[in-house]
């Protein structure tokens, strides 16, 4: 018996000894595996303006943000595309997204990191044709679409559950949930279970924010009351100065007049500029918040001493947003409410966001597709903390630079790599588009083009653009190109087109072989321009009602004092049950009492007719002017046009001074 016990206590202290030697061996392979390869955490805001960030001259608080700079480097001449979604398909592909034609000629990011022996994850916006799982995520947490209430955890008709876990139904969040909080905890816990599994990670964190709505907690928002009393065009002014102070940008950055679908400051009311100054601050309380939970994750790796085994990398999808919210619930806008108006800034802000860059968000010019990017990757000795590099990017870049940096190679044409490795038959994948950017890091003395010479730009017939070495041409529209030399002009401010024909010709050339020969987009994405300028805003007009062209073109500016508003229609104008449903003109500061206004009923002229002229009362010299109209105030093929607002949906104009 004796020997028995004696014989099963020393089997079972071997077997105690082989455990821990085997739970030492795994983590010495855990280590060995986080030696050979470095984690990744990458965080994307959604519609964040390129210098909102204190570390590119922002007036916003972001020590997180800006701590990842200190340790890092900062590019100025990184590039975007001009949308959410089509940014994420050139960050996860590495196509021009209308290369990737839905996925189907890409092999996402994820399936590759994952075959090299990481964990993968995403916590918070997806936005993407495919499902996470299905692009080679281990885990997802968050929403499939575009923008959500960032209380409710629905889509933004505040009643469609949005969040989600993997592949199981979206269900209710608790009362306390934030999206940028809870972003930040799944993204916390899956770089754990990558720990656990003595795993590198690969954790993507695209926040919502600061994409509309601007929800945030009260103490986020209240803090910057009377920060942006300025407004929008002197603070432009300042962070152009701080820019230069610190290096960002030189004295060939220069700022512009906006055309007029942004107010001047001077001339909105005080009482709208008291409602203004505060409205920004919604805008910066969800950019608060989400710093806050960059610095929680940042934190958390320091805690792990995951620190020096993690590239860090942040950047924003596209420019920030234009907008101007509604006009009739601006006081009642309450970013901390889970209900009510939908909190909103004005697109005046939106300028400040993309200084020193002139337009926005859905545009090829430089303030739609132009995005601070950080990295910061401890382990590359190389990158001097705190540096500045000037190096010509574009997002789909980031993926082969991954790929170099864990040596992995993109297959050819003959197969797809899947989710386990395999080949996928019958997928065949399209050269990247992107490329790495691995030499740069490594020796930051090389030139700026080094990387890229070109970056092409193409989306709906909203906008096209193409940088090709030190000339650009960009579109809105499909208005005719405007040229510009960004050598001498990169804040895109003076249009060369009349001044050299041959290099619009040349360009353009060049872009509509690209579109032809190298991507699956649409024939209406890559049809023929039209002669006239056709205005910021037009593509938002045409939601309401199918529009085909409208003078005073969308935000001209020097418009005529006594002119006609002139409006034409692909289908016939019906004004059957529109009465009392008005078309009414505002002057900018004044919203109480319309300039002009009309209820049209099925005895106007133009009953029946494609196109619309309303003769307007003379207006005032130096003034912006937009228009309003009800809901139904006309119908199209029997569908009621849906309103013209001061919000998302603007027509616009400035007139002329006075002679």
């Amino acid at each position: 018996m004796w020997i028995c016990r004696k014989l099963t206590r020393t089997f079972s202290l071997v077997c105690a000894v082989l455990f821990f030697l085997g739970v030492a061996r795994a983590d010495d392979n855990a280590a060995a595996v986080s030696q050979q390869l470095p984690n990744v955490l990458l965080i994307v805001a959604d519609d964040m303006g390129y210098s909102d960030c204190g570390c590119f001259g922002g007036e916003i608080d972001t020590p997180a943000i800006d701590s990842i700079a200190a340790g890092g480097v900062r590019f100025t001449d990184f590039f975007v595309n001009p949308m959410c979604t089509v940014t994420r398909t050139s960050l996860l592909t590495g196509h021009e997204h209308s290369q990737s034609g839905e996925y189907r000629h890409s092999i996402p990011i994820a399936k590759m990191m994952r075959t090299a022996g990481y964990r993968t994850s995403v916590s918070g916006k997806w936005h993407q044709p495919v499902h996470p799982l299905d692009a080679g995520f281990d885990s997802f947490y968050g929403f499939l679409k575009g923008e959500i209430n960032g209380w409710l955890g629905t889509y933004c008709d505040n009643k469609t559950l949005a969040i989600q876990t993997d592949r199981e139904a979206a269900r209710p969040v608790s009362p306390s949930w934030y999206c940028s909080d809870a972003f930040a905890d799944d993204a916390i816990e899956q770089i754990d279970a990558a720990v656990r599994d003595g795993k590198p990670f690969f954790t993507y964190v695209p926040f919502n924010a600061p994409h509309g709505p601007l929800h945030a907690p009260e103490e986020n928002v209240v803090k910057y009351h009377g920060r942006f009393d300025a407004g929008w065009d002197v603070l432009r002014e300042k962070r152009i100065e701080r820019m230069r102070q610190m290096g960002l940008i030189d004295g060939r950055y220069r700022s512009n007049q906006p055309e007029a679908e942004a107010d001047l400051w001077e001339e909105i009311s005080a009482a709208e500029k008291s409602l203004e100054s505060r409205r920004f601050c919604a805008y910066a309380g969800m950019v608060d918040r989400m710093d806050q939970n960059i610095g929680r994750l940042l934190e958390h790796l320091e805690k792990r001493n995951l620190t020096d085994d993690t590239i860090v990398i942040f950047f924003s999808d596209n420019g920030g947003n234009y907008s101007h919210g509604s006009i009739k619930t601006f006081a009642q806008e309450v970013p901390w409410a889970p209900r009510g108006p939908r909190p909103a800034c004005a697109t005046g802000w939106a300028r400040l966001m993309n200084t020193p860059f002139s337009w926005y968000k859905t545009s090829a010019f430089r303030g739609g597709v132009s995005s601070p990017l950080i990295i910061r990757w401890p382990g590359q000795k190389s990158i001097t903390a705190g540096s500045i590099q000037k190096h010509r990017l574009h997002v789909s870049d980031i993926y082969p630079t991954l790929l170099e940096i864990i040596g992995q190679s993109y297959p050819g044409d003959d197969g797809a790599l899947g989710g386990n490795g395999s080949v996928e038959s019958g997928k065949t994948t399209k050269p990247l588009y992107g490329k790495s950017f691995l030499s740069v890091i490594k020796d930051s003395s090389l030139p700026n083009n080094a990387v890229r010479e070109n970056v092409f730009w193409g989306f709906e017939n909203i906008t096209k653009g193409l940088m090709a070495g030190d000339w650009k041409i960009a579109s809105i529209n499909d208005s005719p190109w405007k040229l510009f030399n960004l050598s001498a002009d990169p804040s895109e401010t003076k249009d060369l087109a009349d001044k050299h024909p041959e290099r619009v010709q040349q360009l353009e050339s060049q872009w509509y072989r690209f579109a032809k020969e190298e991507t699956d987009m649409p024939a209406d994405w890559k049809r023929p321009l039209n002669k006239a300028w056709q205005g910021w805003g037009l593509h938002r007009v045409r939601m309401t009602m199918p529009l085909k062209t409208i003078e005073p073109a969308c935000s001209a500016t020097e418009v005529g004092l006594e002119l006609k508003l002139k409006m034409t229609f692909d289908e016939p104008i019906d004004f059957k049950d529109s009465q009392g449903k008005l078309i009414q003109l505002f002057a900018v500061g004044r919203p109480e009492t319309p300039v002009w206004k009309l209820d049209p009923d099925v005895h106007h002229p133009a009953q029946g007719q494609h196109a619309i002229t309303f003769a307007l009362p003379k207006l005032a010299p130096s003034t912006s002017y937009y228009l309003l109209t009800d809901i139904g105030w006309a119908k199209f093929g029997e569908k009621p046009a849906r309103g013209l607002n001061e919000g998302a949906y603007f027509y616009r104009f400035r007139t002329a001074p006075a002679q």
